[in-house]
């Protein structure tokens, strides 16, 4: 029993080595054995130059395998070869494990139930390699998002859907939305320009059929939605990502950038030297303390921050904003008198 359980662990070795390898080559570009041997040994895998030759030669023979006649061979899929050929190594298996992690909120349910075989793949191949420490890399790594951990919401399956399958194939969207301000619930139809998602919070970026400008609406206030056949109105010119870059989520107060010069504790100062709030941020000695002077948005988040940093940072300039700190401050405070 012993011999046979040996016998079957060399097999199984033998063949994801083979995958391994497979996964190398390229359609367009030619690669050598000691080429493939130091990718293996990055992924962790000590394999000699004469097996990944010999394994190159059995593959060769088996799948559309192109070894030219230099020395060393060089290696290559046939370009033409209609033979889907396995494409999972550890690199490949790891990335898979991970996107399955962290993914799920930022592609349509359509692509993630075609993902759902290559994770499962990907699982079992880590799991047949445990005896390399490369295999429990998703083990090694968390994203953990910083601030209070909030319950993500639990969304309808057909909302879900129909709101993806809007922004996939660009169509507009039909849906039913719970105003945040009352309590009145809208019919609209929009014209879908993406998604945003901030940590457990996901936006649905969108204008109102018959206007131009931009709306976010968010997910958890969708109550219903039905993706039409009509095509939407998209501006070809539109980025989502300049969109995110220009402020537009953090809520501007106004589209002039602020000035602002903060007296911060030694503990921010560190802090801010090692993740700026501009490029062009300036941090000077005041006393046991600093100042720090940065341009930035005059946004809802620069608020957000600040206040939740009250006992590390005084509001100095400008005048009209550090009143406007003491003004929330105090009227928050009124509210803790006994």
């Amino acid at each position: 029993m012993n011999r046979l359980l040996v016998v079957q662990g060399y097999i199984v070795d033998s063949a994801l080595r083979k995958v391994s390898i497979l996964a190398k080559l390229s359609r367009y570009k030619k690669t050598t054995a000691r080429d493939i041997q130091k990718q293996l040994d990055n992924e962790g895998e000590q394999v000699t130059l004469r097996t990944i030759q010999r394994d190159l030669v059995e593959l060769a023979s088996k799948f559309p395998i192109l070894g030219d006649e230099s020395k060393p061979i060089n290696w290559s899929l046939e370009k033409q070869a209609e033979l889907i050929i396995p494409n999972f190594d550890l690199t490949t298996s790891v990335m898979f494990v991970l996107a399955d992690r962290h993914l799920k909120d930022l592609l349509p349910p359509s692509m993630l139930s075609r993902l759902a075989p290559f994770v499962i793949t990907a699982k079992r191949f880590l799991d047949n390699i445990q005896n390399n420490s490369a295999s429990r890399w998703p083990k090694k790594v968390v994203l953990h998002p910083k601030g209070l951990p909030l319950q993500p919401t639990d969304f309808d399956e057909d909302i879900i859907n129909a709101i993806y399958g809007s922004v996939l194939r660009e169509t507009c969207l039909k849906i039913q939305y719970h105003s945040l301000t009352s309590d009145n619930i809208n019919n609209y139809t929009i014209h879908p320009h993406g998604v945003v998602v901030r940590g457990e919070r996901s936006y649905l970026i969108a204008s109102y059929d018959g206007y131009d400008d931009l709306r976010q609406l968010s997910f958890s206030r969708i109550t219903a939605a039905e993706e039409l056949e009509r095509k939407a109105i998209i501006n070809n010119d539109f980025s989502l990502n300049d969109f995110v870059k220009t402020g537009e989520l953090g809520v501007l107060r106004d589209q002039e950038n602020l000035e602002i010069k903060l007296w911060i504790t030694p503990v921010l100062a560190t802090i801010l030297q090692e993740t700026p709030l501009c490029s062009e941020q300036v941090i000077s000695p005041h006393g046991d303390d600093f100042f720090v002077t940065a341009t930035v948005d005059n946004s809802d988040e620069l608020r957000h921050w600040i206040l939740s940093m009250c006992n590390h940072i005084t509001v100095m300039e400008p005048k009209s904003f550090r009143e406007e700190i003491k003004s929330t401050l105090l009227q928050s405070a009124y509210y803790y008198k006994d």
